[in-house]
């Protein structure tokens, strides 16, 4: 059993290392650190050099300050598109009379990591969803776990995404002198970071809001349901802000962070912001109730994305403790107001808190970390994720594979948002088609073709 392990979170807007150790009861965050990303696009590692110098600074940042040498991280795994799959294994077992003990289990979930799921993928986690014997249907790990059987059926959804983002993920660490040890779906981990247990018993969806992406996650009985990653996030808003008032994109981030509102009617009417150079002169002005409607139009795609996931994955009713958003984004003003009104549900924002000790670093206990936190608190103590260990040596186990089903057609889908419309954002008749039209073409050609049955 693992004391301490680093992780690290490559984003779209800064690469985090964080460091944690068990202490007692629970697990501390002693370092956590972040640098401004280069050679990330959309979650996805396009310039190793860049991002292996990234790495490096961090480490050799937390060796000093700890004192400790970082031999190996976790690492989180992200991207532009997340396919699922659903997959029944049935495991014949040897003697039928012996009990079902957790080597096993854990034979059965790390064979599902081998599922040939399309050229040039892979799959990024396998989560069991229930598990059958011949004399119990549909029981969890836990309950599976000290029965007897002749054979064992397990009902997995996958999670599988480009091959290429967790190999380049790998050599950045190999270039930097790091071994791995686990690779663990980022969504996934921000849940852990900053869900309560009555949120993942009880049912609820974890929205994850960054610069270059959007992630989703349904947990329900501490099971990952659904997962989702919608390919705009906060970069997307700071475009928008840099084109609609000709200002700089620098500024334009600024100001998005400092005077950004999600909702038109919390704006401030006949007010300007005056931006001024290095020489202290007037370089523009910004009208604050324009730049609260770019700013709502496009947030409010997001969360027309964030209804369209929750809707396909089959948990629409049964999330009952509503939505939970984390995220480098999530700062903004409102931003409460406007996800309430648009996803019709309760909504609360979050960061590590509970799920860390309070002796923790000060910095692991902001939405910023959130991943980063989460993929410590799974690398130590798992309880969403099933990634195995890269050090851990189990003997494979055969498991027999069904035939592939033939996919389903897409079923008709039900539109809100701007093909319906809304309490919320207001888009210009002039714009050119939303990020979440065309990301919406985009899932329904590549994303509904696959098993996405709930």
């Amino acid at each position: 059993m693992k004391e301490q392990v680093a992780a690290l979170d490559f984003g779209s807007s800064k690469v985090a290392l964080a460091v944690g150790k068990r202490a007692g009861a629970g697990i501390r965050i002693v370092g956590y650190y972040d640098a401004p990303s280069a050679g990330i696009e959309c979650g996805e590692i396009d310039n190793d050099f860049k991002v292996a110098e990234v790495v490096r600074q961090l480490v050799e940042q937390a060796e000093k300050e700890l004192g400790e040498k970082i031999t190996e991280a976790s690492v989180g795994l992200s991207g532009r598109v997340l396919h699922r799959k659903e997959q029944t294994s049935t495991v014949k077992r040897k003697n039928a009379n012996l009990s079902i003990m957790e080597p096993e289990v854990q034979q059965i979930i790390r064979s599902q990591y081998d599922t040939n799921v399309g050229e040039g993928e892979a799959v990024f986690e396998a989560v069991p969803q229930r598990f059958s014997t011949e004399d119990r249907i549909g029981i969890t790990k836990d309950e599976l776990i000290g029965m007897i059987g002749a054979e064992v059926e397990a009902e997995f959804v996958l999670f599988s995404g480009r091959k290429a983002i967790l190999d380049r993920r790998l050599r950045v660490l190999e270039e930097c002198g790091l071994k791995p040890y686990k690779a663990i779906l980022a969504p996934v981990a921000s849940a852990r970071a900053v869900l309560t247990a009555r949120e993942m018993e009880n049912g609820v969806a974890l929205v994850d809001i960054g610069k270059g992406t959007t992630e989703v996650a349904i947990i329900k009985d501490y099971i990952v349901r659904h997962a989702a990653v919608i390919p705009f996030g906060g970069e997307a808003i700071t475009t928008d802000i840099k084109t609609d008032t000709g200002i700089t994109r620098q500024w334009a981030e600024n100001i998005k962070i400092l005077q950004g509102r999600s909702c038109e009617e919390y704006a401030i009417e006949n007010r300007k912001l005056v931006l001024k150079d290095e020489n202290n002169n007037v370089d523009f002005e910004v009208d604050l109730m324009l730049l609260t409607r770019i700013i709502e139009a496009r947030m409010s795609e997001i969360f027309d994305a964030v209804a369209y996931v929750i809707g396909q994955s089959g948990y629409d009713n049964r999330i009952p403790s509503g939505v939970v958003i984390t995220g480098d984004t999530s700062h903004l003003d409102n931003i409460l107001q406007l996800a309430g009104s648009l996803l019709g549900r309760k909504v609360r924002l979050a960061a590590p808190q509970s799920s860390i000790t309070d002796d923790s670093s000060e910095y692991a206990f902001d939405v910023y970390a959130s991943t980063a936190v989460g993929l410590v608190l799974e690398s130590l103590d798992p309880k969403l994720s099933n990634s195995i260990a890269y050090d851990q040596d189990l003997p494979k186990q055969p498991v027999e594979q069904p035939a592939e089903p033939e996919p389903a057609p897409p079923q008709p889908v039900k539109r809100g948002g701007f093909f319906g419309g809304r309490k919320g954002g207001k888009k210009k008749e002039d714009d050119e088609p939303g990020l979440f039209e065309e990301w919406f073409g985009t899932v329904k050609k590549e994303y509904l073709s696959t098993d996405n049955s709930a």
